[in-house]
């Protein structure tokens, strides 16, 4: 007997047996287990290692207890998804998904893109992406995995944007680099990216409103100018000089 069950950890989190979607449990109730295999769905989790994220300030005995109850809590949640299967198995003292379980996730589909590496690839991965890994959840073992998915999907939009601005895409071009603006407003290269495609399209008084609107940013939380470059830029869009490639990689 064999059975997929599917996760979604950007944006949220959330798992499928087929069905339907269905949210997780409570973190106490086995919600942060889950989440945990989930990210790691092909290794087996020594019961130390899960102890240390998520009961660091715990003895052994207290969070053997809480790991007891969290791994009762997770197994009850997905069966009611999958329940001819007992979903986690514990050997060696460790904790893994039941063979017999073929576990997705979004998170694996992104990464596959990533890895790829082709426009069309690059393309579904933004799409994977919905937003932050398990959002709203600030454990400590989440946030190295939060920002390695972050820079890749911040890698894949500048690859998308330059790629459609050099052939001549410039609303795509523009879009994505706007999505990468959204990511993070201080980044100048997302910025120029916008700026170039913009002037590009004919639509230079949008062009130089991105540059205000960086620089507002800068001001205002950083307390510094936009760089030489970035500034060299709007000189030049202002002058009706449209270049078709300024943007510096090293921004």
């Amino acid at each position: 007997l064999r059975a997929t069950l599917k996760f979604r950890c950007f944006g949220g989190f959330s798992f499928n047996a087929g069905d339907r979607w269905r949210g997780a449990p409570a973190r106490a109730h086995g919600g942060g287990l889950l989440a945990y295999l989930a990210s790691h769905p092909r290794s087996a989790i020594f019961r130390e290692t899960l102890s240390e994220a998520f009961w660091p300030e715990l003895n052994v005995e207290q969070s053997a207890h809480r790991l007891h109850l969290a791994v009762s809590g997770a197994r009850a949640a997905v069966r009611n998804a999958v329940p001819e299967i007992n979903p986690i198995v514990f050997t060696n003292d460790a904790y893994a998904w039941n063979p017999s379980l073929e576990v997705e996730s979004d998170t694996n589909d992104f990464e596959r893109c990533f890895n790829n590496g082709s426009l069309s690839a690059l393309r579904e991965g933004v799409e994977i992406y919905a937003g932050e890994f398990l959002a709203g959840d600030h454990s400590d073992w989440i946030l190295p995995m939060r920002v390695r998915y972050e820079q890749n999907y911040v890698t894949m939009l500048e690859s998308l944007a330059r790629s459609a601005l050099q052939s001549g895409d410039y609303g795509r071009a523009t879009n994505f680099a706007l999505r990468l603006v959204e990511v993070d407003r201080a980044n100048e290269r997302a910025t120029q990216l916008a700026m170039l495609s913009a002037a590009n399209a004919g639509h230079r008084a949008t062009a130089l409103a991105y540059f205000d609107s960086l620089e507002r940013y800068l001001r205002k939380w950083l307390g510094v100018e936009p760089t030489a470059g970035t500034r060299q830029l709007r000189t030049q869009i202002l002058k009706g000089e449209i270049p078709q490639d300024t943007v510096n990689k090293q921004a």
